[in-house]
């Protein structure tokens, strides 16, 4: 296949991502079919079933795409200026804004990550050892450097964002979403971790 054609392809394939992202969010995931995206598109079924196997399937990849887009934030947050405490509170703040963004600008975001938490989970792992690898990351500068005590950065990092996973699961933020108090509960809960990572003989208690 030539280069144009693969790019001709790659660019079918995202104008389909968008039109069935655009109909989901106006006309809900269930409501929509196959048939629909087609329509839209100015081609017929058969075509879309090209690039994917099922509706399923176009749901899955618009779901990762959000996924990296969070993932890139947070290692952008984390490859930032400041302290490795203050990374860490960009880089989790960074996956909680990603996820509320995502989850609460309408109801029928939430039941396309919904439907891919059930259908799609390998992906979501992959997320979350993405998102765990970036944390551990940031811990093992700090340990390095004294900011933070001693331990294994990896199972720091899972237990961090195990005490944080309020602000990251799908159903904790949407639910949450309108609180006023939300923001603060954020902050409270990423200051715990970064207090409790402190190196005490670096930073003593007053």
């Amino acid at each position: 296949m030539s280069r144009r054609a693969l790019a001709s392809a790659e660019d079918t394939r995202t104008a389909l991502l968008e039109t069935a992202e655009r109909l989901f969010r106006e006309v809900g995931y269930g409501k929509t079919t196959v048939a629909d995206i087609a329509e839209a598109m100015g081609m017929s079924s058969a075509n879309v079933y090209r690039f994917f196997p099922s509706k399923n399937a176009i749901n899955n990849a618009i779901c990762d795409r959000w996924l990296r887009e969070i993932d890139a934030a947070m290692r952008a947050a984390a490859s930032g200026p400041g302290t490795a405490a203050e990374r860490l509170e960009a880089a989790i703040t960074a996956c909680h804004s990603g996820k509320h963004t995502m989850l609460t600008d309408e109801k029928r975001v939430f039941d396309m990550v919904y439907v891919a938490m059930a259908e799609h989970w390998e992906a979501i792992e992959a997320h979350i050892e993405t998102s765990d690898a970036i944390i551990a990351g940031i811990i093992r500068e700090g340990i390095a450097s004294g900011e933070f005590a001693p331990g294994d950065p990896d199972a720091l990092a899972r237990t961090v964002m195990a005490a944080c996973c309020s602000l990251f699961h799908p159903t904790l933020v949407e639910q949450c979403a309108h609180d006023p108090e939300q923001p603060l509960v954020a902050r409270r809960l990423i200051w715990l971790a970064i207090a409790a990572l402190s190196n005490p003989s670096r930073n003593p208690m007053p």
